[in-house]
């Protein structure tokens, strides 16, 4: 994406700060949660997802030359192989306790495939950064894929187990899958082993074709069958992980995932099907339809600046408040788009999401960023510091990403593209 020069140093000393801010997360035993404060949450316990997250990032930060950022990435690394990792019944425990090793309660025993995505994210970028273990990690996080979450009879991941993998959650979930395209882009990206691009490549079709059956709406929830749940948690709406209704953000995300696997494919131009092509050429376009829904359904929804939590199906409001993430996934979304016009020769399209580039950092920069590297994580309806659905400041992964990705080009992972 071309941008002026004002930005983009913008844009990079805000990338540092954030990596800055993150390094106050550093305990024994891998990476805490984050209060509003910036310091370190005990009664969160060590959240798998976010040491996997602290530990992507800080592989990003040494990969854009700061070494210093190396050792972080490497005690991310080591963490998670040697607390995080349940040597007797393999997989990864969800949540530690903050002062020792054990794992926090029933809930802190299950293995989950939303955090063991985020295991093989953290595991493929340690690769590409060059880090010790990092190798040893991923086999782990492949191991756990194959035996427990992935399920070829329908090409996508299954959601959650106990800690001895006897005991499986009926619910099946397109976050978990969303994460898991992430990772497995970023996993190819790092072995050019070709099943993580097929894998990414039928998660993508089925939600794909999921979102275009409901007007090109992320549909969240399904049975262990992969059918559509409609009213699920509807009792809940303000779920952090399985909220009621649809998701706006999420479909911002997934158009920004799908530009990642047309970037993917393209690499190996005249290698595919030409079956498999006519899915890729389609694929821009879905994930445009996929943004502008999301952007229509979700942003200035109730008078107010800002993207909404959740709608229901007809795109109305549901959950008000406004979360970090979505204004990042957003800038990201924008970028992306941008950086695929610009190489396809669409000046429309070019200026439009400009457009929204611009107006996602001026509302990040007046409403989000409270100082440098410190991005208030969830606001009300009104834009007003909240924490209804995320306390605190949780980890910067989301934030770190969308800062970078104006400056990379259009590739399968962000690791990748910042390899010298």
């Amino acid at each position: 994406m071309v941008i002026d020069e004002t930005t983009q140093t913008w844009l990079t000393q805000e990338f540092d700060a954030l990596v800055d801010f993150a390094r106050h997360s550093r305990c024994e035993h891998g990476f805490s949660t984050l209060d509003a404060t910036g310091e370190a949450d005990p009664d969160a316990g060590l959240q798998l997802w976010i040491n996997c997250r602290m530990t992507h990032v800080f592989c990003l930060a040494t990969l854009k030359g700061d070494d210093s950022a190396r050792a972080f990435a490497q005690h991310g690394i080591d963490c998670l192989r040697t607390h995080f990792y349940d040597a007797q019944f393999g997989g990864f425990f969800t949540t530690l306790r903050y002062d020792t090793n054990e794992p926090l309660g029933a809930d802190g025993e299950r293995k989950a495939a939303y955090a063991h995505a985020f295991v093989l994210l953290a595991a493929s970028s340690g690769i590409q950064a060059g880090l010790t273990g990092a190798r040893e990690l991923y086999e782990l996080a492949l191991d756990a894929h194959e035996k427990h979450f992935w399920e070829p009879e329908y090409g996508l991941a299954r959601e959650s187990w106990n800690r001895d993998f006897t005991q499986t959650d009926s619910y099946r979930g397109a976050n978990a899958n969303m994460h898991t395209l992430e990772a497995s882009l970023a996993a190819w990206d790092a072995t050019s082993d070709p099943r993580w691009l097929a894998k990414s490549a039928s998660i993508l079709s089925f939600v794909l074709g999921e979102a275009d059956k409901i007007g090109w709406r992320i549909p969240e929830h399904f049975d262990s069958t992969w059918q559509l749940l409609p009213e699920f948690n509807r009792d809940r709406p303000a779920d952090p992980f399985r909220p009621f209704g649809l998701t706006p953000g999420h479909g911002i995300e997934w158009a920004r995932l799908a530009l990642h696997f047309w970037a993917a494919v393209n690499r190996l131009s005249g290698e595919i099907s030409p079956e498999v092509q006519e899915f890729v050429d389609q694929l821009p376009e879905a994930a445009y339809s996929l943004f502008t829904t999301a952007l229509a359904d979700g942003w200035d929804a109730d008078g107010a600046p800002g993207i909404v939590y959740t709608t229901d199906f007809d795109g109305e409001p549901v959950v008000h408040e406004r979360m970090h993430w979505t204004i990042c996934e957003g800038i990201g979304a924008a970028s992306a788009f941008a950086t695929y016009a610009e190489q396809a020769g669409d000046a429309d399209k070019i200026t439009e999401m400009h457009l929204w580039f611009e107006t996602f950092l001026d509302y990040a920069k007046t409403h989000l960023i409270e100082a440098p590297g410190r991005w208030i994580h969830e606001l009300d309806q009104n834009n007003t510091p909240s924490g209804i659905t995320w306390p605190g400041k949780p980890d910067v992964y989301h934030a770190a990403q969308c800062v970078l990705m104006p400056e990379l080009g259009l590739t399968p992972c962000f690791a990748g593209a910042l390899v010298k």
